[in-house]
C-alpha cells in the first residue's frame, strides 16, 4: 500500500501506537523514555518526558483527555491530554513569533490562520517588502505589500509610494557612500515626492552618509602612498559633516602611513587628534607620532613618545593571553627601545630599508 504519513522524532525504538478514540491523532510510546502526540500528518503536536526508564505501552482513555502509558521503571502514569483543536490553538499561539519574521510558513499553514496571527505576520510582509524595495526590486515589494494588507486591513500603506521611495533612499544612501553627494541628494529628493512624510533632508543626509566613506577612502589610499590625496579626502570628509566623529584610528593610519611615506610634517596634525581622541590609549598613539617628531627633527620628542609607547607596551603585556600577542608586543618593544638607544647616540634609525620594512609590517 501507499504509506500516508511518516512519523519521526523519537531518538529510540517504539514500542507501542494507540489512535485517539476520534482517530485524528496519534500516541507513541519510546525506549527514548518519552511519549508522544501527533497529528496524521506526522506533526508532532505534545511530548510527555518524565519516565525513568523505557515506555512499553500507550493508551487513550474511551473520552480521549487522558493517556495511560506503562514503563520498564515500574510505574504506570496518566497524562491529560488536549483535544486536536486546543493542541493546535496552543501550536499556532507558540508559533506568533516565528510567523513575524517567515509569514510565509503562515501562508502555508491554512490551521493557524486566524485573524489574531494574520495581523502579527502581516509585519512580516511589510518587512520583507521593505527589504526588496531597497535592493531595487519594486514589484516584489509592492506584492509584499499588498499581502500585507490582506492580512491585516487597518496597516495604512500606499504601496507604490512606499516601495518606490524605499528604492529611492537606498539608492541614494549607495551613491552617497560612493562620494556621488549631488546624485543621492536628486535620490533623496525624489523619494520625498513619492513619501511627503519622509523625515529626511536630503542635502545634509547626503553629505553625513559620504563623510565617513571618505575617510575610509583616504585611509585606503594612504595606504597606497597617496597622502596628497588621501590627507585632501579626510579634509572633504570634514568639510562634508563639520560633526563628524573620525575615531583614533583612523587618525593614527594617518599619521603612521603618511610618515612611513615621507609626509610626516604634513600628517603631524592627525597623530595629535589620535592622541586627543584616545586618552586611554594616548602612550599608544604616541609611539606613533614619535615616528612623525623624527623624522621631522624633534629628535627630543621622539624619544619621549618613544618611551611612552615602551611603558604602554609594558603596562598591557600582563593582560594579554596569547602567546603571539605577547611574543609581538615584545618584538615592538624592543624595536622602539632601539630607536631611542639609536636617536641619543645621534643616529638615525630611520633609513630608507627601514621605513621599508616598516611598510611591510601588518602591526604598527
Amino acid at each position: 500500500g501507499n504509506q500516508l504519513a511518516l512519523f519521526s522524532g523519537h531518538q529510540s525504538s517504539v514500542y507501542s501506537v494507540s489512535f485517539s478514540p476520534d482517530g485524528k491523532t496519534l500516541a507513541t510510546a519510546s525506549a527514548d523514555k518519552t511519549v508522544r502526540v501527533w497529528d496524521l500528518q506526522g506533526n508532532q503536536l505534545a511530548l510527555f518526558s518524565g519516565h525513568q526508564d523505557w515506555v512499553n505501552s500507550v493508551s487513550f482513555s474511551p473520552d480521549g483527555k487522558t493517556l495511560a502509558t506503562a514503563s520498564y521503571d515500574k510505574t504506570v502514569r496518566l497524562w491529560p491530554v488536549e483535544d486536536l483543536g486546543e493542541m493546535l490553538a496552543r501550536g499556532c499561539k507558540l508559533l506568533e513569533g516565528y510567523f513575524v519574521d517567515h509569514p510565509e510558513s503562515l501562508d502555508n499553514l491554512e490551521k493557524c490562520q486566524d485573524s489574531d496571527s494574520k495581523i502579527a505576520a502581516a509585519s512580516g510582509f511589510v518587512k520583507q517588502g521593505e527589504e526588496l524595495a531597497k535592493q531595487g526590486d519594486v514589484e516584489a515589494a509592492i506584492a509584499k505589500f499588498q499581502k500585507a494588507k490582506q492580512w491585516n486591513t487597518e496597516l495604512e500603506l500606499e504601496l507604490e509610494k512606499k516601495a518606490k521611495a524605499i528604492a529611492l533612499v537606498a539608492k541614494g544612501e549607495e551613491l552617497a557612500k560612493e562620494g556621488d553627494v549631488e546624485g543621492a541628494i536628486a535620490k533623496f529628493q525624489e523619494a520625498k515626492q513619492w513619501n511627503t512624510e519622509l523625515e529626511l533632508q536630503p542635502e545634509i543626509k547626503a553629505k553625513q552618509l559620504a563623510a565617513p566613506a571618505k575617510v575610509k577612502q583616504g585611509e585606503e589610499l594612504a595606504e597606497e602612498g597617496q597622502l596628497t590625496k588621501a590627507l585632501s579626502l579626510y579634509k572633504e570628509a570634514q568639510q562634508l559633516d563639520p560633526n563628524l566623529e573620525i575615531d583614533a584610528n583612523s587618525w593614527n593610519a594617518l599619521c603612521w602611513l603618511g610618515s612611513l611615506h615621507g609626509y610626516a610634517a604634513e600628517v603631524m596634525d592627525a597623530c595629535e587628534k589620535a592622541i586627543v581622541k584616545d586618552p586611554e590609549n594616548q602612550k599608544f598613539h604616541q609611539g606613533n607620532r614619535g615616528l612623525a617628531r623624527a623624522l621631522t627633527g624633534d629628535t627630543a620628542g621622539a624619544i619621549s613618545d618613544f618611551q611612552a609607547s615602551v611603558e604602554w607596551r609594558d603596562q598591557i603585556y600582563p593582560s594579554i593571553e596569547s602567546h603571539e600577542r605577547r611574543a609581538r608586543l615584545q618584538y615592538h618593544k624592543r624595536q622602539r627601545q632601539k630607536w631611542i638607544d639609536q636617536l641619543r647616540a645621534g643616529k638615525n634609525p630611520f633609513t630608507e630599508e627601514v621605513l621599508k620594512d616598516l611598510l611591510e609590517e601588518e602591526e604598527w
